[in-house]
């Protein structure tokens, strides 16, 4: 931890997104209460926890990603720690939400090629001021002991915050594209914070396939 962090943590030190004790990111007993999602449990295509044989959340729905993970629901306190750190800009949450998507994507251990964030567009980076998804990207890639590809995507359309679930998936055709020069290895992971309704992870994965990727599988920290 560098000199200016140690001073952030004295001025002003994390807060559990549980229940606001300084000192954690998610305190022990918060910890304990997070709304995880058991990957044995779950839908295998969307990463929704499954309350029968059936997963009513992507019936019906095709993707181009073949396999999706969430570390957890959408659901407090893991849904706080998430509005802190991509909405309030508080930085220090990454290192909780990327651990938690690590440890979910321990499974997936010798598959990807490569890791690579979902790019936020450029509304979105600019209402931020900083790329949210990059850092819990990197300690997935770090997790898995795969290189992350910064580059891979480039978001070419803007967010679908306001739109439903039949919109998003027609406003991210087109969503992204693969830089010409870029090297697209054969399997790819992408991460990204929430999974929704899948949309967009749909239109990134159709990008990289039409660019030579064999398989495209995704990841999120919280399934909404």
């Amino acid at each position: 931890m560098g000199v200016l962090e140690v001073l952030t943590e004295i001025i002003s030190p994390v807060r559990c997104a549980g229940c606001g004790l300084p000192g954690l990111a998610l305190c022990p007993a918060c910890s304990a209460t997070a709304p995880l999602i058991d990957p044995q449990r779950s839908c295998q295509r969307c990463g929704a926890p499954l309350q029968g044989r059936e997963c009513s959340e992507c019936a019906g729905r095709t993707f181009a990603f073949s396999r999706a993970i969430c570390a957890g629901r959408l659901e407090p306190p893991l849904s706080r720690a998430v509005t802190f750190y991509k909405d309030a800009a508080e930085r220090r949450y990454a290192s909780l939400l990327g651990a938690l998507l690590a440890e979910a994507c321990e499974c997936w251990r010798g598959w990807p090629d490569v890791v690579c964030a979902l790019p936020p567009t450029r509304t979105a980076l600019l209402r931020r001021g900083f790329d949210h998804t990059d850092a819990i990207a990197r300690f997935v890639a770090s997790g898995l002991d795969v290189p992350q590809a910064s580059l891979l995507l480039v978001a070419v359309r803007d967010d679908q915050r306001q739109l439903g679930r039949d919109a998003r998936f027609a406003n991210v055709a087109g969503a992204f594209t693969v830089p010409q020069d870029a090297v697209v290895p054969r399997h790819i992971l992408v991460v990204d914070d929430v999974l929704t309704t899948g949309a967009t992870f749909d239109g990134a994965a159709r990008a990289l396939r039409a660019a030579g990727a064999v398989e495209v599988r995704v990841a999120a920290v919280a399934r909404a």
